[in-house]
């Protein structure tokens, strides 16, 4: 594997290792066997944007770091561009600011991410302007990513990012708590540097981050990616759980109302025992990330009326309550279904109306049978959530599942374009390197082959 994609492997690795105990259902609900049939849409109405994604069936993400060489300068942009274009495919998300919290556009916010691993792009080179430029020169759409309350990274001993280099930011880290109950900043225990989407602060710089970049550059979309908290363990601080306190009208609070015994599950922190508020905390957390979903609605909007607002979660529904974010409608209530975790009051967490397109991750070599840890599972449990309130698009990794053979790849792809608006492929690190996918080849042609069917 060569340097520069060990970023990419190292973003996938962190998700399954903070999500592999969703494999197994904390209660016996299910989504349908079958497919099931959405009720009437409840879309924004805008019919700029569903005309827009009904040309765009097809979208690869791009990672900023794994890509970097080789997007590096314009022409090699424009030869990987073309190439995708060939196999079908309609757009591209530019991911923009990683994990580290570096950008890769011309900012008087943030710093520029202009070496990775050795390599270097151009001091003028406007990566994002050349994405656009050479996208629409090929008939691609462009999106743009960022990695939200993300700003920093322990990157082999390397600490990059604000958390590390500004104290006011890493004051506002998120702070996690341990098996034995002790909280600490996030970066003295993990390698992510994520923010407390709580503080204003963050959810501020993040928010003049994203206005910059869709007032600057003419995008098709802007997608929201780590817009959550790191996992179930954060954030313990004494702002959140005062914070907490007030919202809940509680008298006082502790660590232990909250969660009373924690153990670890395949190295992951996981609730033992929990206590009298863990419904409330749960509900108070994905409302903290609804809130600011809400607020960047309104404030896209404001700038470009008709720039789609999308987003990117993983599917597995059941256990995503443990990043404080609830991506279903606001209709669809989780308690009603059987989910032991979730308060009456949940429901009202939801928000997928605020989003015009929403990405999910499904990544996993089981083709079909229920539960949220199968493609038609995800599909299916998806579906009966979001109860058509936005644009849905089923999303594929090419090259950290471990496909059974190439035709189980292809077959995924197929399910997911076949059974949903969209498909999004992660990543193209994977289909033009041969050193980041199990088949050891480029698959530009074995995606196209399963995009033709």
């Amino acid at each position: 594997m060569r340097n520069q994609t060990k970023l990419s492997y190292l973003l996938i690795l962190l998700i399954y290792a903070v999500f592999g105990f969703s494999c197994k259902r904390s209660n016996d609900v299910l989504p349908p066997a079958k497919p099931v049939t959405p009720p009437p849409a409840t879309t924004q109405g805008d019919t700029a944007i569903t005309n827009l994604f009904e040309k765009t069936p097809v979208i690869v993400w791009v990672e900023a770091a794994a890509n970097f060489s080789r997007l590096a300068t314009a022409e090699k942009m424009a030869n990987v561009f073309q190439k995708l274009v060939d196999i079908g495919v309609k757009g591209v998300v530019i991911d923009v600011k990683g994990i580290p919290g570096l950008v890769s556009y011309n900012s008087s916010i943030a710093t520029q991410l202009k070496s990775w691993n050795g390599a270097t792009q151009a001091a003028d080179f406007d990566y994002l302007k050349n994405a656009i430029t050479e996208g629409k020169k090929k008939g691609l759409k462009v999106f743009v990513s960022m990695s939200i309350f993300a700003e920093g990274m322990n990157y082999g001993g390397n600490r990059i990012g604000k958390v590390f280099t500004d104290n006011s930011f890493s004051d506002i880290q998120s702070q996690v708590i341990t098996q034995s109950g002790e909280v600490k900043k996030i970066t003295d225990v993990y390698t992510y540097g994520l923010l407390n989407p709580l503080q204003p602060l963050a959810q501020e710089y993040e928010s003049s981050l994203i206005r910059e970049v869709i007032s600057n550059y003419d995008l098709d979309g802007f997608v929201l990616d780590y817009c959550r908290y790191y996992d179930i363990s954060a954030d313990f601080s004494d702002f959140t759980l005062e914070k907490f306190r007030q919202w809940a009208k509680l008298p006082a609070v502790s660590k232990t109302d909250i969660v009373s015994e924690w153990t670890t599950v395949n190295d992951v922190l996981t609730p033992r025992v929990t206590g009298p508020q863990y419904k409330s905390w749960l509900e108070f957390r994905a409302q903290t990330i609804r809130d600011f979903v809400s607020k960047t609605r309104d404030m896209v909007k404001s700038v470009k009326p008709h720039l789609p607002l999308c987003s990117y979660s993983g599917a597995w529904y059941d256990s995503y309550y443990g990043v404080g974010v609830n991506w279903a409608s606001n209709t669809y209530d989780p308690s009603a279904d059987g989910y032991s975790w979730a308060s009456e009051n949940y429901k009202n967490t939801g928000y997928a109306e605020l989003l015009d397109m929403f990405m999910t991750g499904n990544y996993t070599p089981a083709l079909t049978g229920a539960g949220w840890w199968t493609v038609q599972g995800a599909i299916n449990g998806t579906k009966q959530v979001l109860k058509n309130a936005n644009i849905y698009y089923g999303g594929v990794d090419l090259g950290n599942t471990q496909w059974n053979n190439l035709q189980n790849m292809k077959d995924a792809i197929k399910m997911i374009k076949q059974q949903t608006k969209g498909v999004m492929l992660f990543d193209l690190v994977h289909i033009d390197d041969a050193s980041t996918n199990q088949f050891h080849k480029q698959l530009y042609d074995d995606v196209k082959d399963a995009l033709a069917n």
